[in-house]
């Protein structure tokens, strides 16, 4: 993704060498490349994860941006997984995190579809995992909600995979 995805609500922010750099240097420094006030609860945890970004032409992690009020409410990362890993040559890891203040109305979903549909569409996906926590009962839901199936559940991590048709049909 190299260009912002719009939704509704949110503008996604592909993380670019720049914004990684920015990130290395502050909360503010990323607020002003950005052009997003950059809440303390969401950079406690994520800042760090932005910073650490790869550089690369094609950026593997996006800032989620409330349109109207111009703060960021989350971020969503989404790696390619080394060939045939898993089941397909073309298979993605999401993962998201959404800020303490801005939880439990929506934003993870909405920013994990717009990207989830863009990695269908332009990059090519087969398929995309996402694993997470067997008590987190709120990423339970989110992944449910996108139409994420449960495919194992090793200890305390559950792994979940969607398929384009099923994506397509939590769709229709």
């Amino acid at each position: 993704m190299r260009t912002p995805l719009l939704t509704p609500r949110l503008r996604l922010e592909p993380v670019t060498p720049e914004l990684a750099h920015a990130a290395r240097a502050g909360p503010s420094a990323f607020a002003h490349v950005i052009g997003a006030a950059a809440p303390a609860d969401w950079c406690a945890a994520s800042l760090a994860l932005v910073a650490r970004s790869t550089p690369s032409p094609d950026p593997v992690r996006a800032v989620a941006i409330h349109r109207e009020d111009g703060e960021i409410v989350g971020d969503v990362r989404f790696e390619l997984l080394p060939y045939g890993r898993i089941r397909a040559a073309r298979e993605f890891e999401i993962g998201y995190g959404v800020a303490r203040s801005r939880r439990r109305q929506g934003y993870a979903v909405e920013a994990a579809r717009a990207v989830i549909a863009w990695l269908f569409a332009e990059a090519e996906a087969e398929a995309i995992w996402a694993g997470c926590d067997s008590r987190n009962a709120a990423s339970v839901r989110t992944l449910m909600r996108l139409g994420f199936q449960l495919d194992s559940t090793p200890e305390r991590t559950f792994w979940w995979v969607l398929t384009e048709s099923a994506h397509l049909s939590t769709r229709a």
